[in-house]
């Protein structure tokens, strides 16, 4: 399994994991020090999340379609390739 798989088979807690560092960077009054590479990451983040949701809801009420699914996983895909270019690159500093 390459990286680029772990990241999108995890991308559910990562994004979490993204939200959360976002959220306690905010409480703390650090949200103007966010760098531009994190508030990218937490926008696929939250794309990744809203097109999860939608398409939750869809099989949950049994009318999901393949509009739904396919940006579901080009959300997913979105975020794993991000997040795996803001953790090499911050991995390196």
């Amino acid at each position: 399994m390459t990286l680029l798989e772990k990241y999108v088979e995890d991308a559910d807690k990562l994004a979490q994991d993204v939200v959360n560092a976002w959220g306690v960077n905010m409480q703390a009054g650090n949200g103007d020090l966010l760098s531009s590479d994190f508030k990218e990451l937490l926008d696929k983040a939250c794309r990744y999340r809203t097109a999860r949701s939608i398409a939750d809801n869809h099989r949950e009420f049994n009318v999901l379609n393949e509009q739904a699914v396919a940006e579901e996983q080009r959300a997913r895909l979105g975020f794993a390739k991000t997040y795996k270019t803001f953790w090499e690159r911050h991995q390196k500093n």
